[in-house]
């Protein structure tokens, strides 16, 4: 089978969507790229259901490679993200309650916490646009640019990484920071992270980065 091994990371985090709660039924949508390949979830499948047989491998064009159902819905916002930027490995695409609520309200989540700074910063919020169809892949990728999250208006969230352990993890953050922000602003105004105290996470977070990996080097 091809991909066989990212069929099955897509399929397993698929299913761990649902566990999560970043998606309810059949939303939501996980994808990995190999070179000109993409496995991708299909459309209208139960996650909680699903194997890795039921992925479907698509090529940059959105033709069907193998697999025996549909590719998602959003296969084009997928193939989009992946044409622009090689560094991407990863999507992670959900309808994740407090992240789609923040989507209704703000033009962009603001750092609300230091956190937000492993999303690369304050998350644009893309404007909306009709499901599945090449204007909503457009204006996703380019509020996602410099980015590795963005919002959609109405709609859900997108997040990349270079593996899929990445881009879930990016998709967890920016549903708690949502969250965050939602609970803040209900009890009042929260205060923000300004530009200044940003750039100083980001050192921070450069310097622990530095120290991991110069800790991993002296263990080969």
């Amino acid at each position: 089978m091809l991909l066989q091994s990212e069929r099955e990371q897509v399929a397993d985090y698929a299913r761990r969507m649902i566990d999560t709660g970043l998606v309810v039924n059949t939303s939501g949508n996980v994808s990995i790229r190999v070179d000109d390949h993409v496995a991708i979830t299909p459309s209208g499948h139960s996650y909680e259901s699903l194997r890795d047989g039921d992925i479907v491998v698509v090529d940059m064009h959105g033709g069907i490679v193998d697999g025996d159902l549909l590719p998602s819905s959003e296969t084009p916002l997928h193939l989009s993200l992946y044409a622009g930027d090689a560094e991407i490995g990863a999507i992670v695409h959900t309808h994740s309650v407090y992240a789609t609520a923040v989507s209704t309200l703000v033009d962009e989540l603001p750092a609300i916490h230091y956190q937000i700074e492993a999303l690369g910063g304050p998350v644009p919020v893309a404007p909306y646009r009709t499901f599945g169809t090449p204007e909503l892949a457009e204006v996703v990728a380019e509020a996602i640019k410099g980015r590795s999250a963005a919002l959609m208006k109405n709609h859900g969230s997108t997040t990349v990484g270079k593996t899929m352990d990445e881009a879930f993890s990016k998709a967890i953050t920016l549903e708690w920071l949502a969250r965050v922000y939602l609970e803040a602003s209900r009890a009042g105004s929260p205060s923000l992270l300004d530009e200044a105290e940003l750039l100083e996470v980001r050192k921070q977070l450069d310097a622990f980065t530095a120290k991991r990996n110069e800790k991993l080097s002296s263990r080969e």
